[in-house]
């Protein structure tokens, strides 16, 4: 009898989703409760920061006045980051976005500060670090006399101008000021073996500390490195900086004075602001050729951090522009804390590859993103990952497969009606992040989940039970169903510890911790409502019409 209703739910539930093309898709018990962060690319507006639970519920949501971006941090006091676009420069980035925003959970600004003018601008990514300050991301224009002076080949000139990569490091103030704390210039440490009169004139190969300025000329792009992703490490006090034209990471000490970052010694590294690690293409360097590199169009590059399962290692969404397929890649990074630097011994610098590699376990060409796109270690060791093309957001555990998975309904022309294709509709999305519900960040907010974000949703199913949660579903008896005053609770041998009346907007209408087992509904008015009962770490809901 089990099996037979075990396969009748199976069918029902594949049935449901047949019919759903947005928001949830996928929820099994193997993915880790939480509120994940993502902002919708859209050319519409309102346009909206959303914070939403495992069932594509919106918990909180942040209006924007600006396109957004967007890379979305939450703070531990609740209130949010975010970068969008504000952009006053006429510097050809992609990803030129030009303004950080600090807004508090119901959605005030706070600080906000556009860094952009006509020659310089933020773009792509920061980091808001433990004291309170922002490392951003900032690229300047280089004029062509500039550039040759430093080397660079003429003829691979774009535009009569070449950009130079920044990593500042700022002290928000006031409402909408900053104070500048620290800086490091990628121009400070260039070399090149094109142009034997200039002082930076060396052996390429030699010299993996350095920036060869002539790699990467056939782009023919002034934006030649392309940074697009930064990454600290609280516990090293290191930088990473992902370039992805030249398909490769580097880390800088970010313990040296300004003064410091200038020149090749200081710091915990004692090299200043050279390079003291870097992996994805030892061609960059002259150590390796074109069947040596690893990453094609890598984005978030980051350091996975302390308490969470391979802390200390390193993550890349390995896009794989180029390519027919996109790799998630983990390394350990052979750093040696007796120097606070990396082992190199010539060659390409280890390790020869990755600890670990997720592509599509059924077809890997199934999985490709060309741009956009970032992925997370969750605490549970599944992956958060973000197909940003698509706006798909799906989590993996650790045998690769998917235990969630939400397609975003949020497409150029906005708001989307469940049921189209989104790959028809441009659903992008930059990055995702997922927060457990223990995070400091929602200590005392409300956390009642409203509406999901579609427009005319399809059932969405979003409980999906495993055989365990099948049958407490079965021993959990909720009636009458048609409700005139009074519905009784009766979960045999399970603890409810606690219970929620909801209405149909998923707006928490009682509360109960420890329930009686029988709850007076008199005062409600007619209508449909939902008993949500948590037992033993899960959630079981059930319909009732209040008469």
């Amino acid at each position: 009898m089990k099996l037979i209703l075990l396969t009748f739910l199976f069918f029902w539930c594949s049935f449901s989703y047949g019919q759903n093309t947005l928001g949830v898709l996928d929820n099994t018990t193997e993915s880790l409760d939480g509120y994940t962060l993502f902002s919708p690319r859209t050319n519409q507006s309102p346009r909206y920061t959303y914070l939403i639970n495992n069932c594509g519920e919106i918990i909180n949501q942040w209006e924007s006045a600006f396109s957004l971006f967007s890379t979305d941090y939450l703070m531990e006091d609740g209130s949010l980051f975010r970068s969008v676009v504000d952009n006053q420069s006429t510097l050809d980035i992609p990803g030129n976005t030009g303004r950080i925003e600090h807004l508090d959970w119901d959605g005030n600004l706070i600080w906000a500060l556009t860094f952009s003018d006509t020659d310089f601008s933020f773009h792509h990514d920061y980091v808001v670090l433990p004291n309170g300050n922002i490392l951003m991301l900032v690229a300047y224009r280089m004029s062509e006399a500039e550039a040759i002076a430093e080397g660079r080949d003429p003829t691979t000139i774009a535009n009569a101008e070449l950009y130079e990569e920044r990593v500042l490091e700022i002290q928000p103030v006031g409402t909408n000021s900053y104070n500048l704390i620290w800086e490091w210039h990628s121009w400070d440490h260039l070399i090149q073996d094109f142009d034997n009169t200039k002082n930076n004139f060396g052996v390429v190969a030699d010299n993996p500390q350095l920036v060869d300025i002539n790699f990467g000329t056939s782009f023919g792009e002034a934006d030649w490195w392309h940074s697009n992703a930064l990454s600290y490490s609280v516990a090293l006090d290191q930088i990473i900086i992902s370039n992805r034209n030249l398909n490769e990471f580097i880390i800088i000490d970010h313990s040296t004075t300004t003064a410091e970052a200038a020149t090749s010694t200081g710091g915990n590294s004692n090299m200043g602001g050279n390079i003291i690690y870097r992996w994805g293409n030892p061609a960059s360097y002259g150590q390796g050729t074109g069947s040596d590199q690893v990453f094609f169009g890598q984005h978030d590059v980051q350091f996975i951090p302390d308490g969470l399962p391979n802390a200390g290692k390193i993550m890349i969404f390995n896009n794989g522009n180029g390519s027919d397929r996109t790799r998630i890649q983990i390394i350990t990074a052979p750093y040696d804390s007796n120097t606070n630097t990396y082992t190199y011994s010539g060659g390409a610098y280890g390790p020869v590859g990755p600890d670990y590699e997720y592509v599509d376990p059924v077809d890997p060409t199934n999985f490709h993103a060309t741009f956009l796109s970032g992925v997370q270690q969750l605490s549970n060791g599944n992956l958060l990952i973000c197909h940003g093309p698509n706006g798909e957001l799906f989590e993996v555990d650790s045998a690769n497969n998917t235990v969630w998975k939400y397609q975003s309904p949020v497409g150029n022309s906005g708001i989307l009606n469940d049921g189209v294709d989104p790959l028809t509709q441009q659903t992008r999305v930059f990055r995702a992040l997922r927060y457990a519900p223990d995070y400091p960040g929602f200590i005392g907010k409300d956390l009642t989940p409203g509406n999901v974000i579609e427009l005319n949703p399809n059932e969405d199913n979003c409980t999906l039970l495993g055989i365990d949660e099948y049958d407490l579903n079965l021993t959990i008896d909720i009636y009458p169903t048609l409700v005139e005053d009074l519905i009784n609770i009766n979960s045999f041998q399970y603890e409810v510890k606690q219970l929620y009346i909801q209405d149909l907007n998923g707006r928490a209408i009682l509360e109960f911790n420890y329930p009686e087992s029988t709850i007076d509904l008199s005062f409600l008015k007619s209508g449909l409502y939902f008993v949500s009962l948590h037992i033993d770490n899960k959630v079981i809901t059930k319909k009732i019409i209040k008469q």
